[in-house]
């Protein structure tokens, strides 16, 4: 970055808030299934517990998610991992014989079901299953850019629902147009906030008391909405970053790829200033792994156990917004199951039931959404029985997923590190946020 760039975008720096919060959260814990005094049957013996866990710094009853998507031309580049499942990891064409040429001239990808693209859609996905249709709306904004004003260079591919099909389905739309265009941030982050707010021009309804999400994924840096003006359009991403906290919107930010990490600062600002997640993606076939552990409910512990027997969840799930299931095995007679959870700052919260189990009683009965959890989590268990022989490939995994970790943390602390020493280097001052 050029030294006329630093001194300009340290301005703006100058003048971006601190988002401050409460110190004390209300940390939130309700059990939904089993009811307290239930009679239940299960011929495995397993217990299955679900509910909810939030640690809220206000009064924030539900979840209002926009997913902002980067689909400009760079992200048809291959992701370096099989999404589309069909055996194959697609590349670039010619990459081993124009090596050379090909940091100059974009080569052609071998297979667009494996793209950056692809990718981003596939941990959407991902994310999707892990919500809650119950108290989370889910939305897509796509986003790119061309040169004729009269064209939108971003578009709400679904308005804030909690009907997740078509929010599914919209995803799969994205990917069947395709990559094009260039880099429109600023257009992205004004629509996704207009989406948010059920402003007047908004497809969504805006809805009062819930905690409103822009989860931004991209691949470079803004290249619009005035071309050859990086510098005015990094400006201007951040002003609107500033101005969707101001709305009480949180932006987490994903980096993904070596692009998108060789400038930065925009997507580190939109985060900071937003009170949102910065998340640094250098190698984009993880971006799907690292979204399985997106977390926004602000929950850093989640333990169930049968007190009765002191056995933990033989198998549980943690999602994005809080909500959580587990199998617990339980004995025959009385049980009392136990949630314990710990938000981020340490505050602790248990909530506990009591059933009486039988093994030939009628088992419980479950709403669509819990079905669909324990039928994640008899998966899981089925996977495990099956594997045991492979218990050094999970091993493996687990290591991939620790050393994984360790990357996005020190790419991340690599990224803070540029922004904080552009602020020391001509000493800015950040003031706080006043609504």
């Amino acid at each position: 970055m050029t030294r006329a760039l630093c001194l300009a975008l340290a301005l703006v720096l100058s003048a971006l808030p601190v988002v401050t919060r409460a110190d004390e959260p209300d940390l939130q814990l309700e059990i939904f299934s089993p009811a307290s005094g239930a009679v239940i049957g299960d011929p495995g013996g397993m217990a299955f517990v679900s509910g909810k866990a939030l640690a809220l710094f206000g009064a924030y009853q539900a979840f209002d998610i926009m997913f902002v998507i980067d689909t400009s031309e760079s992200t048809a580049a291959p992701s370096g991992a099989d999404v589309d499942g069909d055996g194959a990891v697609g590349e670039r064409r010619g990459a081993k014989f124009l090596s050379i040429f090909g940091k100059l001239l974009p080569l052609p990808n071998s297979d667009r079901g494996d793209s950056i693209l692809a990718a981003e859609i596939e941990a959407v996905h991902t994310m999707l299953d892990q919500l809650d249709p119950r108290t989370t709306r889910v939305g897509i904004v796509a986003f790119s850019g061309d040169h004729d004003p009269l064209t939108p260079d971003g578009y709400t591919e679904v308005p804030l629902t909690t009907d997740f099909r078509k929010v599914a389905d919209g995803l799969e739309n994205i990917l069947d147009r395709g990559p094009g265009g260039l880099t429109n941030m600023v257009t992205a982050v004004n629509l996704a906030t207009s989406e948010l707010m059920g402003m007047q021009s908004a497809f969504s309804e805006k809805r009062e008391h819930a905690k409103r999400i822009m989860m931004f994924l991209t691949d470079g840096f803004p290249t619009l909405p005035i071309e050859g003006q990086r510098l005015r359009n990094a400006k201007m991403a951040i002003r609107h970053a500033v101005q969707a906290s101001k709305l009480n919107i949180r932006i987490d930010t994903f980096a993904i790829g070596e692009d998108a990490l060789s400038e930065p600062v925009v997507v580190v600002e939109m985060a900071r200033v937003s009170d949102g997640v910065f998340t640094p993606v250098l190698h984009p076939q993880n971006l799907q792994t690292v979204f399985e552990e997106v977390n926004f409910a602000e929950v850093e512990a989640l333990e169930i156990r049968n007190r009765t027997t002191k056995k933990m969840a033989a198998y549980q799930l943690q999602n994005a917004d809080g909500t959580f299931s587990g199998l617990v095995p339980v004995q025959p007679g009385r049980n009392t199951l136990e949630v314990y959870v710990r938000a981020t700052d340490g505050t602790e919260s248990r909530r506990s039931v009591t059933v009486n189990f039988m093994s030939d009683a009628t088992p419980q009965e479950l709403g669509p959404r819990d079905r669909t959890m324990r039928n994640r989590l008899m998966e899981n268990r089925l996977l495990d029985l099956q594997q045991r022989r492979l218990e050094i490939e999970t091993d493996r995994d687990e290591q991939m997923r620790k050393d994984l970790k360790a990357e996005i943390e020190a790419e991340r602390e690599k990224a803070r590190k540029r922004s904080e020493a552009l602020r020391k280097q001509l000493q800015i001052q950040v003031e706080e946020k006043t609504k």
